[in-house]
């Protein structure tokens, strides 16, 4: 019995000490993309679409600021006729941006992932992550964009450290 009870508390810590504790990190697979291509001729024109969308949905909604102004503007002065016909406009021009915002944000979305989607940089990016992981001692790496994901602490967001190592292996020659 005395056997029993040495072994087991001499045995116990080395079993405990045996066990690895799961370290988990976090990688915002986005930033690390448009950090990597951030020179890259796509990205330049993913930009550059996202500033024209920009500069059209503020035309459009600049237009409907004005109709709202003129259909304020006929209620004042009471042509009820006219402040009808400006609040059709108003809604026709408002659903018109919202729909338009859509489908150009469903194709900005579509050239974004694009650019995650490339073969070469989805390997390059799973070994950067590999890489950092086992360096850093983390035994496992989920998105940042997981919804199943309520909070984390900045200390285990690798993302920098993903998007130095892309750099890195980038450059050489």
């Amino acid at each position: 019995m005395r056997k029993i009870v040495f072994m087991l508390f001499f045995l116990l810590p080395f079993a405990i000490m045996g066990q690895q504790l799961t370290t988990v990190g976090i990688v915002d697979i986005g930033k690390v993309t448009m950090a990597f291509y951030r020179e890259s001729q796509a990205v330049r024109e993913l930009e550059e679409m996202t500033k024209r969308l920009q500069g059209e949905l503020d035309a459009i909604t600049g237009e409907i600021n004005q109709l709202k102004e003129r259909q304020l503007e006929a209620e004042r002065i009471g042509n009820k006729a006219l402040s009808l016909q400006l609040e059709e406009q108003i809604t026709s021009k408002t659903n018109y941006l919202r729909e338009y915002y859509r489908i150009k944000n469903a194709q900005l979305q579509e050239r974004r992932n694009k650019l995650t989607e490339s073969s070469s940089f989805l390997n390059e990016l799973q070994q950067a992550i590999s890489f950092v992981a086992e360096d850093q001692g983390y035994s496992v790496i989920l998105k940042s964009s997981d919804p199943n994901l309520v909070w984390w602490s900045k200390q285990v967001d690798i993302t920098e450290l993903v998007i130095q190592r892309l750099l890195k292996n980038q450059k050489r020659p």
